[in-house]
């Protein structure tokens, strides 16, 4: 039984599934519930995540689901149906969205909890590196990717070992249409770094030898640190990879001993590439 006391956030799924389609496809439920769900889940000092919207299940029995991070105090703090207060008052809402849908299934995720608080530390364990990055690009970001939050994300998991990336969303890549440029910063991955087969474990991994990773424990230093940046089309936030290869457009990379250095080497590079990003913000 997971203790939920050891999280700092819970992450909470409300679902709701129409085995008769009485709701109809409604593929924009995403879009019209994320404006309020957002700004309710931030005044009960909750953290709304995401929605999925008419996807179905192996058997094409269609559902809808929400996802919100729960502070751990603010989990604890239930009210007369055994749901925490917070949780409570945005399944209310949600019903209301969705009148004709009236079984609901409401549990905390321990995947997306114990994920968070992995990613989290990542985060942690990395500072000295990420935030010089967030201070100089954060600023530059263009077409919607502000609304996208830089993210630390472990991707696999070993014994004694988590790998990950951290990423952030810069803007559309002016040459080609529907796709992103991300900013992907790690360490620089030697194929000496690991044991006598790093570039199948790295295979293993799902990554090719010098992509930018985090590692928890963090390696010893001295690290050399990399930042790629790449043009894809990147499905949403699940990912900063292209699936295929062939879809793939630009990538770029930079290395150096110090964070702060390549923080500035590739903000001043990334203005020279694109010189949009020094104008005006559009949004998409």
């Amino acid at each position: 039984m997971t203790d939920w006391q050891d999280f700092e956030w819970v992450v909470w799924r409300l679902e709701v599934q129409d085995p008769q389609q009485l709701a109809g496809e409604d593929p924009d439920l995403d879009e019209r519930t994320q404006e309020t769900m957002t700004e309710l889940a931030a005044s009960l000092g909750c953290v709304y995540e995401l929605c999925v919207d008419y996807h179905s299940y192996d058997d094409e029995t269609p559902y809808y689901a929400w996802w919100v991070r729960v502070p751990t105090a603010e989990h604890a703090r239930r009210g007369e149906n055994g749901l925490p207060v917070a949780v409570d008052r945005l399944h209310r809402y949600l019903a209301g969205q969705l009148p004709d849908l009236p079984h609901w299934e409401i549990v905390p995720d321990q995947e997306r909890t114990v994920d968070h608080a992995a990613s989290s530390a990542m985060r942690g364990a990395y500072d000295d590196l990420i935030t010089p990055f967030e201070r100089a690009l954060m600023p530059l970001r263009r077409d919607g990717a502000d609304a996208l939050d830089p993210r630390a994300k472990v991707w696999k998991w070993e014994k004694d070992l988590l790998v990950g990336t951290f990423d952030l969303w810069l803007c559309n890549d002016p040459d080609r249409p529907h796709t992103w440029l991300v900013v992907t910063i790690g360490l620089w991955t030697e194929p000496q770094l690991f044991d006598e087969e790093p570039a199948a474990r790295l295979g293993h991994f799902g990554f090719t030898p010098h992509h930018p990773l985090l590692f928890l424990p963090r390696p010893p230093a001295p690290s050399t640190f990399t930042a790629r940046v790449e043009s894809g089309v990147f499905p949403g936030k699940s990912t900063s990879r292209a699936k295929d290869d062939d879809a793939l457009g630009t990538a770029h990379q930079w290395t150096a001993n110090d964070p702060v250095v390549l923080a500035e080497r590739v903000t001043r590079d990334l203005k020279l590439l694109w010189p949009h990003l020094t104008g005006p913000a559009r949004r998409n």
